[in-house]
């Protein structure tokens, strides 16, 4: 085996030996005390994540919809100058290139 295998094996191992020893810990009654007392303290910063979350999504949807029509605006202003900049372009191009007409759809 090469040596980056058995690293992972090792480091596997330890992950899955780590598992079992707090699924036994958090089995017995003390260990199930214990869990409870961490998730009543994270409970609050929980709540406050679940906030914060909210109001990101809130804004995120605020400037979406503030900034989509411009952005249409813009996108629909570059289709409209397409057709006169693929002109100027094939009047710089030289004379022996051909140049297929494309057709811009919106």
């Amino acid at each position: 085996m090469k040596r980056g295998q058995v690293a992972a094996l090792v480091a596997g191992t330890t992950v899955g030996l780590a598992g079992v020893a707090l699924a036994l810990v958090v089995s017995r009654a003390e260990g199930r005390a214990a869990a409870r007392r961490v998730i009543a303290r994270t409970g609050p910063v929980a709540e406050q994540v679940r906030k914060a979350g909210e109001r990101a999504a809130r804004v995120a949807v605020e400037q979406y919809q503030a900034n989509a029509p411009r952005a249409v605006e813009a996108f629909n202003s570059v289709l409209a100058q397409a057709p006169q900049a693929a002109e100027t372009l094939r009047a710089r191009l030289p004379i022996g290139a051909k140049a297929e007409p494309v057709a811009v759809r919106a």
